[in-house]
C-alpha cells in the first residue's frame, strides 16, 4: 500500500518536472535546488511543513502535487516541493556550478557556439578541461597586425584602420571577392607599349584630374564593387566613362554601366570570380556599353539583358529597368587597347587623355589602408596575394621624415568609406606593388555620336619639335 502510494506521489510531480526540463532545453546541468521552479509552495500552506508522512501535506505545482512532509525525501527528493529544504529544513542548497569556458574576460556556457572575427568557436571539453575551441581561418582584419600598423605608422608612411565590412570575413574572401583581376597570358604582358613624344619639362610635379577646372567634372566617383570580384569590370568601365567625358569635352558625359560588362562579357571571363582586362576592352570595342541608368549595378552576375550586335549604335535597356520597351540608348565603344610604359609615359597619358587602368598586387595590409602614401611590404615566403585593377587619376609629392615622397593618386572600387574617400596614394616611380608593370587604356570612340569636337591635344604623338623625348 505504501509503495503504491509513493509511486503515485513520485510520478505525478516528477513527470511534470521532466516536461519542464524538455521545454526549457537547458544547456547546463539542472541545479539541485530546482531554482527554475523557485516560489512559495510549502511556505504558502496554512499548516506549513509536516512531520513523518502525511499525504495531504502537499501543494499544487504545474497541474500536479508536490509534498512538504518529511517522507518526501526518504528515497527520492523529486517528490518534495522546490522550497522544502529551504523553508522546512532551513537548508539552502547551493546550485551546481555551471560548466563554462573563460576567454578574454568572458564566460561561455558548455556547448555554446560563438563567432570571433572570422572563426567559429565552441565551448567544449579538451584534455580534461573546458576550453573555447576555435577554427583557424586567416581573417581579413587581423587585430594584432592592425595594432602593429597603427602604432608604427610613421615607419610605414600610412595609417591603417578597421573596416566593419571587412571584420568577420576570411582573407580568402577578400582575395576572391574584393579583387577580381585574372593573370593574363605572357604575350599580353609583353604587349609593346605606346610610344609618345613630348617634352619632359611639360610634366608637372603634381597633377590631380579631380582638381582640373576643365576636366575634373568628368571624373567618376569611386563605387563599391561589394563582395563580387569584379574590379576588372568596374575600372575598365570607369576609365571608359571618364575618357568619353574628357575627349568629347563634355558632349558625351554619360555614366556607363559596369553591370553591362559583368553580365554580358561572359566568354572566357569568370564574372564575380575575376576577369581579364584585355578581353574586357576588346568586348567594349566590339559591342559597346549602355549607361548605368539603363543597366544599374547589382554586384552579381545576371543574365545578359542587352543584345550583342557588333554594328548596332543603340540598344534597348534590360526589361527589368526600362520604362518604355521601344526606347533605346546609345552604345559607347572604344578604340584598340594600348599599353603605357614608364613613369613619365603614364603621367603624360593621364595629362593628355585621362585616367589609365593599372594592375597591382594586393597583400592583406592593403585592406586596412586609411590614409597616407602606401607601399607594399616585404613578403614572407608563402604569403598569399591577389591582383586588383585600379584607376590612376593623377600624381603628387610631399615631404616625409625620410625626405621627398612621390606618389600616384588612385581610385579604388571599395566605396567612399574606404581609404581617402575611396582613393589611395601609392609610391610613384618605384613600381610599388607592381602597379607600373601593366598600365593600359583605350580611346573613347566618339565618331559614333553626332557631336563636333574642335581640334585639341588628344593626339597620340604630341610632337614638340626637337626638344621632344620618346618614352
Amino acid at each position: 500500500m505504501t509503495t503504491g502510494c509513493y509511486s503515485n506521489r513520485y510520478y505525478g510531480w516528477a513527470a511534470a518536472v521532466a516536461v519542464v526540463a524538455m521545454l526549457a532545453c537547458a544547456v547546463v546541468d539542472v541545479a539541485a535546488d530546482d531554482s527554475d521552479l523557485a516560489g512559495a509552495y510549502c511556505a504558502a500552506r496554512p499548516r506549513g511543513c509536516c512531520p513523518g508522512r502525511q499525504d495531504d501535506c502537499s501543494a499544487p505545482i504545474l497541474g500536479t502535487t508536490c509534498y512538504c512532509d518529511d517522507f518526501c525525501n526518504r528515497t527520492r527528493s523529486e517528490d518534495c516541493c522546490p522550497d522544502f529544504w529551504s523553508f522546512c529544513k532551513g537548508i539552502v542548497l547551493k546550485p551546481e556550478p555551471k560548466r563554462q569556458c573563460y576567454s578574454n574576460g568572458h564566460y561561455y556556457d558548455y556547448g555554446e557556439t560563438i563567432k570571433i572575427n572570422c572563426n567559429e568557436c565552441r565551448c567544449q571539453e579538451s584534455n580534461g578541461r573546458l576550453q573555447l575551441m576555435c577554427s583557424t581561418n586567416e581573417c581579413l582584419i587581423d587585430p594584432d597586425f592592425l595594432y602593429k600598423l597603427r602604432y608604427q605608422g610613421n615607419r610605414y608612411g600610412w595609417v591603417a584602420s578597421n573596416y566593419s565590412e571587412f571584420w568577420g570575413r576570411k582573407y580568402d574572401e577578400g582575395l576572391t571577392l574584393r579583387l577580381g583581376t585574372l593573370s593574363s597570358k605572357k604575350k599580353i604582358l609583353q604587349m609593346k607599349p605606346l610610344k609618345a613624344a613630348f617634352r619632359r619639362g611639360s610634366l608637372q610635379r603634381s597633377y590631380d584630374l579631380r582638381s582640373d577646372g576643365t576636366r575634373g567634372k568628368y571624373i567618376s566617383q569611386p563605387i563599391d564593387q561589394g563582395w563580387c570580384g569584379a574590379s576588372w569590370a568596374i575600372t575598365t568601365v570607369q576609365v571608359t566613362t571618364d575618357r568619353f567625358g574628357i575627349m568629347s569635352r563634355g558632349a558625351i558625359s554619360d555614366v556607363l554601366s559596369p553591370q553591362h560588362l559583368l553580365s554580358c562579357n561572359s566568354r572566357s571571363q569568370q564574372g564575380c570570380q575575376g576577369g581579364h582586362l584585355t578581353r574586357a576592352w576588346n568586348w567594349i570595342r566590339k559591342f559597346g556599353l549602355v549607361t548605368e541608368e539603363c543597366y544599374p549595378w547589382v554586384g552579381q552576375v545576371t543574365d545578359c539583358g542587352v543584345p550583342k550586335k557588333k554594328k548596332e549604335l543603340t540598344a534597348p535597356c534590360p526589361r527589368t529597368t526600362r520604362s518604355n520597351r521601344l526606347s533605346k540608348t546609345p552604345l559607347h565603344r572604344v578604340g584598340p587597347v594600348y599599353r603605357v610604359a614608364t613613369e613619365e609615359g603614364i603621367m603624360h597619358e593621364i595629362l593628355t587623355s585621362g585616367p589609365v587602368q593599372a594592375v597591382m598586387k594586393v597583400t592583406k595590409d592593403f585592406f586596412m589602408y586609411k590614409s597616407g602614401v602606401y607601399n607594399c611590404p616585404s613578403l614572407d615566403i608563402g604569403s598569399r596575394t591577389g591582383y586588383h585593377s585600379v584607376r590612376i587619376i593623377g600624381w603628387g609629392e610631399e615631404y616625409h621624415n625620410q625626405g621627398l615622397v612621390k606618389y600616384w593618386i588612385v581610385s579604388n572600387s571599395w566605396g567612399r568609406s574606404w581609404g581617402e574617400n575611396g582613393y589611395f596614394r601609392i609610391l610613384k616611380g618605384t613600381n610599388a606593388c607592381q602597379i607600373e608593370d601593366f598600365v593600359i587604356a583605350a580611346w573613347a570612340d566618339i565618331d559614333d555620336f553626332d557631336v563636333t569636337i574642335h581640334p585639341q591635344g588628344y593626339d597620340i604623338f604630341l610632337l614638340n619639335h626637337a626638344a621632344a623625348n620618346t618614352v
